[in-house]
């Protein structure tokens, strides 16, 4: 899967980034990458971080098993 930096996206380094983002899960088992200043939405769950953006972006990406 490949992905697009969109205009609100934090640069490509994580080297010695704070934790911005999670990983987020709905009752139809679809996953978002939502930011930590945002209130978890009704209906989804948090299943990784909070961590930095590359690194949930990696999450997405290669889910586990």
């Amino acid at each position: 899967m490949t992905t697009t930096p969109g205009p609100f996206d934090p640069a490509d380094t994580d080297d010695g980034a704070e934790p911005s983002h999670l990983v987020l899960e709905n009752t139809l088992g679809e996953y978002s990458l939502w930011p930590l200043f945002r209130r978890v939405p009704e209906g989804w769950h948090t299943v990784y971080g909070p961590q930095t953006y590359g690194r949930c972006v990696a999450r997405l990406q290669d889910p586990p098993a």
